[in-house]
């Protein structure tokens, strides 16, 4: 039954009939997975070994086949790539009443929670578990695009940091300077509010993310005000503690939002006017990739000519949600400075 939906996802014109085949294949895809990736590389394998039949990769309209064959192309080239360095866990999670699955890249600075599952442990062997969830990030692109859109996206690799951020209130600042070679800039922050996680690193930061979650959305403030998403999230990587941007309407009057519920485990907090140098990175944030780019960032102030560290207080900044394809990510690492006397 799955090849029939799958089939419709990957074909179907209309985005209302892909938004149901996604919705519907969803539903089995824990247990059709394997099945589902398979077929696609055996399609893809196929048309790189038969020269000939490469030209169905220029010819869309002669169907499934080479839908599927697309479709590996951009898991294989794009995500599993970026997935290499982190093991994935699968967690069933109950919420609202919903069974949810999700596959989680455990070396995510957001979204890990190591200790909810146990990982399938990372190495030169792809595992189910990434081969999964590499298929399931582009499966949900499908319900927006066809599939040979996405694979073109892919391809394209655009590093326009704007397009990359999704259209959602976020801290106004002024780029003071911009390092053509390492692409560092330094910003000056207006100040803004954020809520914060009252817990350190020992609270694990998928469920960091859920704790400032039901504060934003009513479930764990004492007014039950629903408010709208901010970009980026925060992560302080010294004490670990994660940050949503609180409304624009709060930022110089955070008195007048609603307090944290008793039993909320968050707080609010104001942000001052502030200069760092920030460093972007597109991908996913993984634990070896924001250490490498927070030494490089380290690395370039220590040899700068203006600008010098305030604090050795680092912060990453990310802008999107944990399902995004990696070459539409946009993150930061940042660190105070202030310009050298």
């Amino acid at each position: 039954p799955w090849r029939g939906v799958l089939r419709r996802l990957l074909l179907a014109r209309r985005q209302g009939a892909r938004e149901a085949a996604f919705k519907e294949l969803a539903e089995i895809y824990d247990e059709v997975s394997s099945e589902m990736f398979a077929e696609v590389e055996k399609y893809a394998l196929m048309l790189e070994e038969k020269p000939p039949l490469q030209l169905l990769r220029l010819r869309p309209f002669l169907g499934y086949r080479s839908a599927c064959a697309s479709l590996y192309r951009t898991v294989r080239d794009h995500i599993l790539p970026q997935q290499a360095d982190s093991p994935v866990v699968v967690l069933k999670q109950s919420r609202e009443g919903e069974q949810r699955l999700r596959y989680v890249l455990q070396s995510d600075a957001m979204d890990a929670d190591a200790r909810s599952a146990a990982g399938d442990g990372a190495g030169p062997e792809v595992s189910a578990a990434s081969k999964a969830r590499a298929l399931y990030v582009a499966l949900r692109q499908l319900v927006a695009n066809d599939v040979w859109s996405v694979e073109r996206s892919a391809n394209s690799m655009d590093n326009d940091w704007d397009a990359r951020t999704p259209k959602l209130e976020t801290p106004k600042y002024q780029v003071l300077s911009r390092d053509a070679l390492s692409g560092v800039e330094v910003r000056e922050y207006a100040p803004y509010a954020v809520v914060q996680t009252q817990q350190g690193p020992e609270v694990a930061n998928n469920r960091s993310f859920f704790m400032l979650a039901d504060y934003i959305f009513g479930k764990k403030n004492v007014r039950s005000e629903k408010m709208a998403m901010t970009t980026p999230v925060q992560m302080d990587r010294g004490s670990g503690a994660m940050s949503f941007i609180m409304p624009s309407k709060y930022w110089s009057s955070l008195e007048d939002a609603p307090l944290p519920a008793a039993n909320a485990g968050v707080s609010l907090e104001e942000r001052p006017r502030e200069t760092l140098a920030v460093s972007i990175f597109g991908g996913y944030a993984l634990g070896p990739t924001v250490a490498k780019k927070t030494e490089e960032l380290i690395d370039f102030l220590q040899k700068s000519d203006r600008w010098e560290m305030v604090t050795n207080s680092t912060r990453l900044m990310q802008y999107n949600d944990p399902f995004t394809v990696p070459w539409k990510r946009r993150n930061e690492v940042s660190i105070p400075v202030r310009a050298k006397a």
